[in-house]
Formats: C-alpha cells, structure tokens, sequence
C-alpha cells in the first residue's frame, strides 16, 4: 500500500486528474470502496505487479541486415520501429494521441526464430508530458509469436518491465540465399505494458 501511495504521489497531474478521480483509481486498485471504486483500470496479478501503463496498438517495420534466410541460423542486426495509440497510464488515464516504439537488436535470426537482444526507447504521446523510457530488452520466437521482455533503465517509469507480443503480417523478401528477407511487417497481438510490483 505504501509503495503505490508513492507511485500516485509521483506521478499525479492535477490538471488532469481531480482528488475525486484519484481517489476512486486508488481505490479501485486497492479494492475498497463501492461498485464505481471498483472500474477496471488495472490488473492486479497474483505475483503482485500491476499494469501502470500501457498501448493497446503497436505496429510497424522490422529491418534486417544481411537479411533472414528461411531456416539457417545468422547473426543478423535489426531495427524496430513501430507507432503506437490507444495508450493510457493508470493514475492520469487516457493518454490521447500517437507515440513511438523503438528497438535496436542483434542476435542470431532466421525466418522460423528469433533469439535477439538491444535497446529500446518508447516516445509517449506528447500531451502525456512523459519523458521518454528507455531500456534494454529481448526478443524471441515461439510458434510464430514474438515475444518482447525488458526492463526501463531510465527514462519515465525506470525499474518497469516492459512486455508486448507481435505477430508479423508480411516478409520482405523469399528467405532464400539470393532474396534473404530483408524486412517484416508487425502488429501486436498483445498490448505494450509496463508494471510495478507492488509487493
């Protein structure tokens, strides 16, 4: 209780969120209070961490070099990008507008799997007033889902993990030796999260 007492007073903007509606959010994730206490902004896992902030649509491009071949092994190096919307963040809401998500990686790839690591920075939407996260990060592949886990090292919300899975929709490129895949299309197929624990 102290811990997210502390989170609230850090990051409260009393232009956008009134003592009522911070209340009633602090309420809600605490599990007090009446029925209107209880709206869903958060989830409140078993293990104790708890979604502070989140973007429920990420896509973009992923750029390889030297490019992936279908099933053989690389070293590949990749950058991520992707544009993001339908952010919020628990104690201020609604985020409006559109931000960024931004990887550099390097590992060994191929078309079938993934085993990459690097940086990456999130860009909230401008009106947030968030300064941007950045940290560090992996990704991996599992029956064609990919899975993204890392940790902000500084930035807005540093000691968060971060997670999200994406999907790719389309191959730029065979993944052969002459015509290597050069670049993937993505959309998530779960949201960008960042969470505490909350003990």
């Amino acid at each position: 209780m102290n811990v997210i007492r502390h989170f609230a007073a850090r990051r409260l903007r009393p232009a956008l969120v009134t003592t009522v509606a911070a209340g009633a959010g602090l309420a809600g994730l605490l599990g007090i209070g009446g029925g209107v206490a209880h709206a869903s902004v958060a989830h409140v896992g078993v293990n104790g961490y708890v979604v502070t902030d989140s973007c429920t649509s990420v896509a973009g491009k992923i750029s390889y070099s030297p490019g992936l071949r279908t099933s053989k092994l690389k070293a590949e190096h990749a950058v991520l990008t992707g544009t993001t919307s339908g952010c919020s963040d628990l104690f201020n809401g609604a985020l409006p507008g559109t931000g960024t998500f931004t990887a550099i990686l390097s590992g060994t790839a191929s078309v079938n799997a993934e085993n990459l690591s690097g940086t990456f920075t999130i860009n909230w939407p401008a009106g947030s007033g968030f300064n941007p996260s950045n940290g560090t990060l992996s990704v991996t592949d599992a029956n064609g889902v990919e899975t993204i886990s890392g940790t902000v090292t500084s930035g807005f919300d540093t000691g968060s993990p971060l997670a999200l899975q994406y999907v790719n929709t389309h191959n730029t490129g065979r993944g052969t030796a002459l015509k290597p895949v050069t670049a993937q299309s993505y959309v998530n197929t779960q949201s960008l999260t960042l969470s505490r624990n909350t003990g």
